[in-house]
């Protein structure tokens, strides 16, 4: 995993020689669980955060590729009762599943343009390689353990806005990011992340 996240800075560096636009982006997730079990375990949505730096590159008039490379959440939100033994007050209580990963993605991005305003569509691969699992206060990292940190590949949808001021370029996105890929997760079910980004970003246009 370190060797793919060493390659993606890797690539985010290279590209950023030729681009036209270098931002940074803050953005919040909210991401569940999806599986073809009964039980349908971390379903409910977890509120997340991502930061990822990014370049536009190989834009002109209708089109432009972009590359972010950074941090994002995702996992889900679980409904579970605490049984006798556990030690644990004997309620329900919510179970919080949050992975934290190395998020790369470049998508294709159309757009239409008046002065230097500009609204887009766009859509690319993206993928997540998780660093930690963790849990919330009720149990320990180590029952995290069962959620094999498997590379996630998926795809990015997304509409965005964009203002140019003078050199400085500013943003607002909304993306879906699904996963194609599947990983073993509770009980050894498989299960894929269903993400939604709001994202705000400002960049500096190279001229």
């Amino acid at each position: 995993m370190k060797r793919i996240a060493l390659l993606a800075v890797t690539v985010l560096a290279a590209l950023s020689l030729s681009a036209q636009v270098v931002k940074l982006d803050v953005g919040t997730t909210f991401s569940s669980m999806q599986d073809d079990t009964p039980t349908h375990n971390f379903t409910k949505t977890l509120v997340g955060n991502s930061l990822t730096l990014g370049v536009d590159w190989l834009e002109n008039n209708w089109y432009y590729l972009s590359s972010e490379v950074g941090y994002m959440t995702t996992g889900g939100i679980d409904r579970i009762d605490i049984i006798e033994g556990t030690g644990l007050p004997i309620e329900e209580v919510d179970w919080r599943m949050q992975r934290h990963n190395i998020h790369f993605n470049t998508t294709f991005r159309a757009k239409l343009g008046v002065k230097n305003f500009h609204a887009y569509l766009g859509i690319g691969p993206k993928f997540d390689i998780p660093v930690k699992t963790t849990m919330n206060q009720f149990f320990e990292d180590d029952n995290a353990s069962f959620i094999k940190n498997e590379v996630m590949f998926g795809i990015k949808a997304e509409a965005g806005v964009a203002y140019n001021f003078n050199d400085v370029r500013v943003g607002l996105n909304f993306a879906y990011l699904p996963d194609l890929t599947r990983q073993t997760s509770f009980l050894n079910q498989t299960t894929r992340n269903n993400i939604f980004k709001l994202g705000i970003s400002v960049g500096y246009i190279f001229r």
